[in-house]
């Protein structure tokens, strides 16, 4: 082809080439691409909605009954949601803060993490400023109450909120076997050893163990504490130490749990035998399908765990359920303990706060408790509660006048995980020693803080 022809081919080319292009643009929307026009249709015909990231560390189940929230969500807004899972939540979300790439919203179940987050300023502000607020005040309120809001605050500001709540101050009982024994459920501590004696007496024993896992002891220890002191002497050993281990109300509670773990004959094996047996095992000591206990104390969680994996032909509420751990001093009253999940924000964005205000509502909470998954909302339908033990812990946790987050949980880790399962371990062994273990306790507290 010669130099000429080749001139010729390459402006036909181009006039064809400009008259394809012609055509495409005027097929397409105006001002918009095709992927852009396929999002808004698929949005009701509005703009495309950013897909937000939510991140927290729930699987399985828990996964699956959150799920059912975001799919609400999703239908009702029109906005897309990433939900991720993991285990290693803090560090992956600390990672991806230092990237610059932090997610929309996190479900965290440690306040003292939260505070760090909020403190490093990585967090949105849920009440402020006033008039703009990503929660409404009131209606937060209606929902929460004052003591569930309270623990989402760090210095006065509110960054997060309990979406998830699960009840620590359970007892597992058996009604049959209550029934035949002439019992009833405890309302003091006195009557609670009443009561393990009273089993004692009949040839059983009261109590499984499950000290081995020492977060369980831990877990008795601060509802004995949550009913000698109060709320503000709670916060002030666990959170910030203005109240050392070796005050008088200290002392009070460690006795108590001395008493309880120190009485032969109310733990299968005694001392030996508490500090032996691992969570489940314990359960197991009580529910069994060969029990050789009658009770057996832990979160409300329990319930699930008898029903799951240690004997599915129990009956909730009929073979099994449980009643609210003891008072100790009539003045305190009984305090909820327990744990749960915060929603907190790192990115704020219109999706963002749609999201965190419909988290807040009766829509997702009723949503929510009708998987039988705990929270502390006050505006859940019950009816919608069809499992009678998942019913009685939500009317527990939501109608708690005092709910204190977890106190191991609130400590620093080096205390409120290590030494203090190892303290109460220690005590569990040597039940005259109060004096020496709050000394240890308070030694370790100094270098803690």
């Amino acid at each position: 082809m010669t130099a000429r022809s080749n001139r010729t081919f390459i402006v036909v080319l181009l006039a064809v080439l400009a008259i394809v292009a012609s055509a495409c643009t005027q097929t397409a929307a105006p001002g918009a691409s095709a992927s852009a026009g396929s999002s808004a249709a698929a949005s009701g015909g509005t703009s495309a909605k950013r897909t937000i990231t939510v991140i927290a560390n729930w699987g399985g189940g828990e996964r699956a009954a959150f799920q059912k929230v975001i799919d609400a969500f999703t239908a009702k807004t029109g906005i897309p949601v990433n939900y991720e899972q993991s285990r290693q939540l803090e560090a992956l979300v600390r990672t991806r803060v230092a990237g610059g790439n932090p997610p929309d919203i996190i479900f965290d179940s440690r306040p003292g993490a939260i505070a760090e987050f909020a403190k490093a300023g990585n967090l949105i502000p849920l009440d402020e400023p006033v008039g703009k607020e990503i929660l409404d005040p009131k209606a937060l309120e209606a929902a929460l109450g004052k003591s569930f809001i309270d623990l989402g605050r760090v210095d006065k500001t509110l960054y997060g909120f309990m979406f998830k709540a699960d009840s620590k101050s359970t007892i597992w009982y058996k009604p049959p076997s209550l029934t035949a024994l002439g019992g009833t459920t405890p309302k003091t501590i006195d009557d609670l050893y009443a009561l393990a004696d009273k089993y004692k007496a009949a040839g059983k024993v009261p109590f499984g163990s499950g000290g081995k896992d020492g977060w369980v002891l831990t877990d008795w220890f601060e509802n004995i504490y949550a009913r000698v002191a109060t709320p503000k002497q709670y916060n002030d050993l666990f959170v910030t130490h203005k109240v050392s281990w070796t005050d008088p109300t200290v002392k009070k509670a460690l006795g108590v749990f001395a008493k309880i773990f120190g009485t032969p004959g109310y733990f299968p094996g005694g001392g030996q035998g508490i500090v032996g047996t691992a969570f489940t095992e314990g359960i197991g000591q009580a529910f069994s399908k060969s029990p050789v206990a009658e009770m057996y104390y832990e979160g409300g969680f329990v319930g699930v765990i008898i029903s799951t994996d240690i004997n599915k032909d129990l009956k909730a509420g009929t073979d099994y359920d449980f009643f609210t751990f003891p008072t100790v001093d009539p003045a305190f009253g009984a305090p909820i303990t327990g744990g749960g999940d915060f929603a907190v924000m790192f990115k704020d964005s219109p999706e963002g706060r749609a999201m965190m205000q419909f988290i807040a509502t009766k829509e997702a909470a009723d949503i929510y408790a009708a998987t039988g998954s705990g929270t502390p909302s006050k505006l859940v339908d019950g009816a919608k509660i069809t499992d009678p033990i998942a019913k009685k812990l939500h009317e527990q946790v939501a109608s708690a006048a005092v709910f204190l987050f977890d106190g191991s949980d609130l400590a620093p880790s080096a205390l409120g995980g290590d030494f203090l399962f190892s303290a109460l371990q220690d005590l569990v062994l040597h039940p005259n020693d109060v004096d020496r273990i709050a000394q240890a306790l308070e030694n370790f507290a100094k270098t803690a803080y």
